[in-house]
């Protein structure tokens, strides 16, 4: 941005220069002689000053998008020249009372306004061609970036449809394999009840668990809380057919759920710690998993003493899973007691 800056000053110096040898060349054509340096350099600095009031100042404050008013154009014009004869009469004065050789003295005041007017119209006349030159390359700028940004917007839009075939084909798949899964489940449940039921109701577990995982919720988000409640019992039922039914696991549900619901997946996540995480061997120390319902209100209740065999127990990806989901649906309470040896969560929610 600076070099820009400078290579536009450089281009103003460059003109100026070319502008005012211009004029001195064809002056001392006429006249033969040069005047002082003092007189040239006041009265280009002052003619150079109008040009630029009346380009950045001027016509910008009267002509823009906002307004275009040529009656306070005219205004402002006749202003600048007012104040533009003002200065010249004062400067001239000031290098006359310094000594300084001038090219035309005031000799007669008619003919010096008549002097100071045509040679202010003349800079305002090439300023208000400059002003028009720039604001003919910043609109061309505007189109062309207006322009450009239709270009981004259909190059998106081509992108974002392509993204989105992308997404249908995906969850088009996404309906397919789980469809496929789960017959593939009841085929192997149909083919395996004839030689072994504990197996084939191990298969209906699990097809009843992968169904619940995979079928989408409501409009609302939601499930109904017995859902819910049932796919943990299913997936209890599971590891108790994994261990031989040797698990300790108290499972109790208090309270009417019949009509109350709630999003899906997220009893589960507390309950699945217990299981992966938990001595459920002990007679001593049964795991705890306790639904109560009183009204709308739900408590959900886990408790399991650590499996000393696992060093590492990742309750916390699961855990945050569970808050980030019910921050966006529910006021909730999480309350977790977690020491060396046992484990406690217990989430209140008003359903």
């Amino acid at each position: 941005m600076k070099t820009l800056k400078l290579e536009k000053i450089k281009l103003h110096v460059i003109f100026w220069a070319i502008f005012i040898a211009y004029e001195l060349a064809v002056s001392f054509s006429f006249g033969g002689r040069f005047t002082t340096f003092p007189d040239y350099a006041s009265h280009y600095l002052l003619n150079i000053s109008l040009f630029y009031l009346n380009a950045y100042l001027v016509f910008p404050t009267a002509i823009n998008r906002e307004r275009k008013s040529y009656f306070i154009l005219a205004l402002l014009i006749i202003a600048e020249l007012v104040l533009y004869m003002l200065l010249k009469y004062l400067l001239t004065n000031l290098l006359v009372g310094f000594n300084f050789q001038i090219s035309r003295p005031i000799t007669n005041t008619w003919s010096f306004l008549m002097e100071s007017i045509w040679r202010a119209i003349y800079f305002i006349g090439l300023s208000t061609g400059y002003w028009f030159a720039l604001s003919t390359i910043q609109d061309r700028k505007t189109i062309d970036n207006l322009e450009n940004i239709n270009v981004r917007n259909e190059l998106q839009n081509q992108i974002l449809e392509k993204t989105l075939l992308s997404t249908e084909n995906a969850y088009l798949k996404s309906q397919i394999n789980p469809h496929f899964l789960l017959n593939t489940l009841n085929f192997l449940y149909n083919s395996v009840s004839k030689f072994s039921e504990e197996t084939a109701e191990s298969i209906l577990l699990l097809s009843d668990i992968m169904r619940y995982a995979l079928t989408n919720a409501d409009e609302d988000g939601k499930v109904k809380l017995a859902s819910e409640i049932e796919h943990i019992n299913s997936f209890i039922k599971l590891n108790q057919a994994r261990f031989s039914q040797r698990l300790n696991i108290d499972f109790r549900i208090e309270g009417d759920f019949d009509n109350l619901r709630i999003i899906p997946l997220v009893l589960i996540t507390l309950a699945e710690n217990v299981l992966k995480y938990g001595d459920l061997l002990s007679e001593e120390h049964p795991a705890k998993i306790i639904v109560l319902i009183e009204g709308y209100n739900l408590t959900f209740t886990t408790q399991n003493r650590k499996r000393k065999t696992v060093h590492d127990h990742s309750y916390g990806i699961g855990i945050k899973n569970v808050k980030d989901r019910l921050a966006m649906y529910y006021k909730y309470d999480l309350t977790i007691e977690d020491s060396e040896t046992e484990y406690k969560s217990i989430l209140r929610i008003e359903l």
